[in-house]
């Protein structure tokens, strides 16, 4: 992974700086979210020592989904994996009482249960064809910048190329098809998958894993299209992104967006009243993590 070599550092200097040379959805997340947290998560690679159960809960089924593609079904191989998965990020159900108490191996395990019969529903019916699994992109922007990531899938559907996202998710459905746009990473993908398949790619079918205290699992999809010009304003606003970018790295200063701190995982480190103090506050309570989209979790 190449990273991008910083001149002129003042801020927090003793951090050496990981930021990748080319940006993915989410670095441009982090950096839309709050420039100070793009410093921390992106820039010098300091990441929380736990990880959220959120994310052990996406990898595990990501991992999962990947393996019963690509295995042609094998339910045996895709839960082995994506339990490995769970296991080495997780380690353990989150204690009860908590917010996502329900966030247990077993409810994982009937998750798994739930996706394999929809599977075997969807080869049965025929109606979408798998032509990439789990597919590493770089591709150019008019400006010569690159964006990168990385598909779940792209698929054939009614005679036309669709990129299609695995997600999991405790939002109910009214509530989270608000997510599908305005949505950097669909937009980005349509992009991409455009640029290496040459013809339009209609947009996300965005599939996702259910689960609350109350419900679940349950497997729900969304279509998520774009037109042309949504596409070409994205890429706009992407150059957009990358110049402000630019100058904050040129000028080593990350400005806080104070509407975000709420319910940051960096919020201990920002309150601090000096610079000394929350680089000690960042060695003591986070681990150093390069954020590398090429990368595929194992």
């Amino acid at each position: 992974m190449e990273t991008i070599k910083h001149e002129n550092i003042r801020f927090m200097s003793k951090f050496p700086r990981y930021e990748p040379l080319i940006h993915d959805h989410t670095s441009m997340k982090v950096a839309k979210e709050c420039l100070r947290k793009y410093f921390y998560q992106i820039v010098i690679a300091k990441v929380p020592k736990q990880d959220n159960i959120i994310f052990s809960w996406g990898r595990s089924y990501h991992k999962f989904r990947e393996i019963l593609e690509i295995s042609k079904g094998d339910l045996v191989e895709a839960t082995k994996a994506g339990l490995a998965v769970w296991e080495k990020s997780q380690g353990g159900d989150p204690p009860v009482g908590t917010k996502f108490e329900f966030m247990t191996q077993g409810r994982l395990m009937k998750s798994f249960a739930v996706a394999f019969n929809h599977y075997q529903v969807e080869k049965q019916q025929g109606r979408i064809e798998v032509m990439a699994v789990e597919q590493p992109f770089n591709v150019a922007l008019s400006d010569g910048s690159h964006t990168s990531g990385r598909f779940d899938q792209v698929v054939r559907w009614n005679g036309k190329i669709w990129g299609r996202d695995f997600k999991t998710t405790s939002k109910e459905g009214s509530f989270y098809s608000r997510t599908l746009e305005p949505n950097d990473q669909f937009t980005r993908y349509t992009f991409a998958e455009s640029k290496l398949c040459g013809e339009t790619v209609q947009g996300q079918i965005v599939e996702t894993l259910y689960n609350s205290k109350k419900e679940g699992p349950l497997i729900n999809q969304y279509i998520s299209s774009r037109t042309v010009y949504q596409v070409a304003q994205w890429e706009r606003d992407q150059i957009f992104m990358n110049r402000i970018l630019d100058m904050c790295r040129v000028d080593d200063i990350w400005p806080m967006q104070e509407s975000a701190c709420q319910y940051c995982p960096y919020h201990s480190v920002c309150k601090l009243p000096s610079e000394a103090a929350m680089m000690a506050q960042l060695d003591a309570e986070y681990t150093t993590r390069p954020w590398d989209n090429t990368k595929v979790d194992d």
